[in-house]
């Protein structure tokens, strides 16, 4: 065994060798095709966005000073312009994407113990692969579908959108389908940097049969807009474990680049689109936000557990450096069917550094505590961990993570190093 992971261990460093060496990548993601552009245009290291990516995503997949100046694969008309002038007297004309608007990611994980009687390699070739579509049918009427394989199981989402209703200019938007609701943007599991989950969004009531947890798309439908320019909102209705929950989320950006790219215009856009060799990703901003969500599903027993989570956030961005923290304080009431309730708080410290465009240091420490009344028999088990990465973009569409997991003694788990290599196309 060790003789094949020293093999394995040689085969993946000529594999980083040969990614160092080799030209760029030119299979590029769907709007890097779409526009022409590096996937740094919106990305500072794929998925987490720079300002003008979360602009543009906000905006339904659209720049927001409109598109038709950048686009170099047109979209392909459904009917005349003229129709418009005579609705609802003829269909309203659409388009669809003037390409196949597909992108493919594969992850590639390594795990190694480093602490405990079992400190084997473990390989995960492939982690995951995943089929993403994305794009818009006409103007302020974006589509997301993904189809995901990952460990001998296959998952789908799909949400369809339709933007700036009753001409509100991104005001009043509205989302139908699976719904990640991003809960707190210093939080938001999709768009994460590094390779391991915000520790709050990836947990449950243990021994619950309610298995909710924030992370991961839910059935539903979401209001969301853009207020003057620089307050986000959105609220809707989702249907994770079959009844009808609520949530509704709050966003305020201080400095920066605003939600809607009001300022600045023009040159702003060109900038951004023809992406800057070094400091894409400065936002010198401060934000702030909120979020509320509120469910009820059925558990044990015939009853039902009514549970609540209350969060709040912060980020600040200074030049090389991103700076954020989360909590959220949540309440299940009756997890287990016999009267028990289970408090929950967590919270997390995360920082970045950018040393390079290309290689960034991160660091966060979260926690997590759980309290029960009535004493129900599970074992609740606090948790915190700091999570320490390096994130090096080998090229704009390859990246390569490499994570230390540091686990407080109390958690009695065995800390790890992990790594994942992330290819694009």
């Amino acid at each position: 065994m060790r003789k094949l992971n020293k093999f394995l261990l040689c085969g993946l460093f000529v594999l980083l060798m040969m990614v160092f060496l080799a030209d760029s990548a030119q299979a590029l993601p769907i709007f890097a095709r779409k526009y022409e552009t590096s996937c740094s245009t919106c990305h500072v290291a794929a998925p987490k966005l720079t300002a003008f990516g979360e602009s543009f995503r906000l905006n339904g997949y659209q720049i927001p000073e409109g598109d038709e100046k950048y686009l170099k694969q047109k979209d392909v008309s459904l009917g005349a312009e003229a129709w418009k002038e005579v609705w609802p007297n003829a269909i309203w004309p659409g388009a669809i994407p003037g390409s196949f608007p597909m992108s493919a990611w594969m992850m590639l994980d390594v795990k190694k113990p480093l602490q405990g009687d079992d400190k084997e390699l473990f390989f995960d070739f492939p982690h995951e692969v995943e089929l993403i579509f994305a794009g818009t049918l006409g103007e302020d009427v974006p589509f997301f579908a993904e189809l995901e394989w990952e460990g001998g199981e296959v998952g789908a989402e799909l949400w369809l959108g339709f933007y700036s209703l009753f001409k509100s200019n991104r005001a009043l938007n509205l989302r139908i389908g699976s719904l990640e609701i991003n809960p707190i943007p210093m939080a938001f599991d999709t768009l994460r940097q590094g390779k391991e989950h915000y520790l709050y969004n990836n947990w449950r009531v243990p021994g619950s049969a309610n298995r909710f947890r924030l992370r991961g798309g839910k059935m539903g439908l979401e209001f969301n807009g853009i207020v003057g320019s620089r307050l986000y909102y959105s609220a809707g209705m989702v249907s994770p474990g079959g009844g009808m929950d609520g949530f509704a989320t709050l966003r305020y950006k201080v400095g920066g680049t605003p939600f809607d790219r009001s300022a600045p215009t023009g040159k702003g856009t060109d900038d951004a689109i023809s992406v800057m060799p070094t400091g894409f990703w400065v936002d010198n901003a401060f934000e702030l936000a909120g979020f509320a969500y509120a469910g009820k599903t059925d558990v044990e027993g015939g009853a039902s557990d009514s549970f609540s989570q209350l969060g709040a956030g912060v980020r600040w961005t200074m030049g090389n450096f991103d700076l954020n923290a989360m909590y959220i304080l949540g309440k299940n009431k009756d997890p287990y069917g016999n009267g028990s309730e289970v408090d929950s708080n967590g919270y997390h410290i995360e920082g970045s550094m950018y040393l390079f465009p290309w290689l960034i240091a991160e660091a966060r420490y979260e926690a997590l505590k759980l309290d029960m009344t009535n004493g129900a028999e599970v074992n609740l088990i606090d948790q915190k961990q700091t999570v320490v990465g390096i994130i090096a973009m080998l090229r704009a569409n390859i990246k390569f993570v490499a994570e230390a997991i540091i686990y407080s003694k109390d958690t009695n788990k065995n800390n790890v190093f992990q790594a994942r290599l992330v290819l694009g196309f």
